[in-house]
């Protein structure tokens, strides 16, 4: 078995990487999900479901955020708005390289969707990247 992801320096850049640090902790599938729904991890089954219209962006940040859940065993969608920030909060941290994150802020001089097209991440993560900061400043740039 390969040894546990690190999350904490923006080193899951891609689908394959993610997939695997995915396997880690459940089974991934894919499904074509109703209301809205681009993923969700089912305790029961120890399954991340992907919406089967996901690709490239799309779906490494659902999949991050689905990670998160599944490492810590959350039951049910949309458990609470902490449970959902958490998980936002690590997706943005396994995606988003503090030093690309500082170049890409001052590029675009704050601005959220040029700040994500330079990261390659939804807008989403990047608000929860800066909200991330907000708490632990200490971890900009390490």
């Amino acid at each position: 078995m390969s040894a546990p992801v690190t999350y904490e320096k923006g080193n899951l850049t891609s689908e394959e990487a993610l997939m695997e640090a995915a396997t880690q902790y459940c089974r991934l599938g894919e499904a074509r999900l109703h209301n809205g729904m681009q993923g969700v991890y089912i305790r029961k089954k120890n399954l991340i479901l992907l919406d089967s219209r996901l690709c490239g962006v799309q779906l490494c940040c659902v999949l991050a955020h689905e990670i998160s859940h599944a490492r810590h065993m959350d039951a049910g969608c949309r458990v609470d708005k902490w449970v959902e920030r958490r998980a936002d909060q690590e997706a943005a941290m396994m995606l988003v390289d503090p030093v690309e994150y500082a170049y890409a802020e001052t590029v675009y001089e704050g601005n959220l969707v040029g700040i994500a097209r330079e990261l390659s991440v939804l807008p989403w993560v990047v608000e929860a990247y800066r909200e991330r900061l907000h708490d632990d400043p200490t971890l900009a740039m390490l």
